[in-house]
């Protein structure tokens, strides 16, 4: 699964260098603290994408999170999401999702994901847009004892941008991921965030993301939250 996702990268790396410079969007965000506590933390949002032509889109997703305190690994997750879209018309595309996701503390060893979906851009202005979409999946769990799960499910989600400013805006990016044979089991992610642009291509970002499972594997928590404060970088 690992290599799955490896592979899903060099896939958009390779379409790049065959058809021209992707779109991205970077967030890195680094504090360590030395004294009566010492810690280090470290988070990155990384989205790139590339119109391979007017009807076909590639979109790659990643995200990194490592936190250490006195020594102890405290965190350390990752997740990789790559898409594919083909344009029906200017609000409505068809898309394929495969997504890998690892996450040391959560109960799971891996979680693998894929499956076609839609995309469909609700509302769009000058200053504010909605774009939602949604997949039928199928997802295999790894467990950290071994343990396996395969199984159906859906996912909804949802992207809102408000622009406040000029050099100011505020972007909201949740989805919902859950089993059919199980509704009460069910992942919810949600991401709020605000951006001051200091240049063309630098910002400064606040994010809050939260991570919730419904039916965590025992005595694992439900939620898990990041604060990050980011460097911004678009190109």
């Amino acid at each position: 699964m690992k290599l799955l996702a490896v592979s899903a990268a060099a896939a958009l790396v390779a379409v790049s260098l065959s058809a021209g410079e992707i779109k991205t969007h970077t967030e890195l965000s680094y504090i360590q603290t030395g004294g009566n506590t010492d810690t280090k933390s470290f988070g990155l949002d990384f989205h790139g994408e590339k119109e391979i032509d007017q009807l076909n889109k590639l979109a790659l997703d990643l995200e990194a999170g490592y936190a250490q305190t006195d020594g102890t690994e405290t965190k350390n997750a990752w997740l990789a999401e790559l898409n594919y879209f083909y344009k029906f018309s200017e609000r409505l595309s068809f898309n394929y999702l495969i997504g890998y996701k690892d996450d040391k503390f959560s109960g799971f060893d891996n979680q693998f994901y894929t499956g076609p979906g839609l995309e469909y851009l609700v509302y769009k202005t000058d200053k504010m847009s909605l774009t939602t979409n949604a997949n039928v999946l199928f997802e295999r769990d790894k467990y950290d004892n071994g343990d396996t799960d395969s199984y159906t499910a859906g996912r909804a989600g949802l992207l809102f941008e408000y622009k406040i400013y000029d050099n100011l805006k505020f972007v909201e990016d949740a989805n919902i991921r859950t089993k059919f044979s199980n509704m009460s089991n069910y992942f919810l992610y949600s991401k709020s965030s605000i951006y001051s642009k200091i240049n063309g291509n630098l910002s400064l970002g606040v994010s809050y993301k939260l991570d919730y499972q419904n039916e965590p594997p025992a005595s694992k928590k439900k939620t898990d939250t990041t604060f990050m404060v980011s460097l911004v970088v678009d190109w």
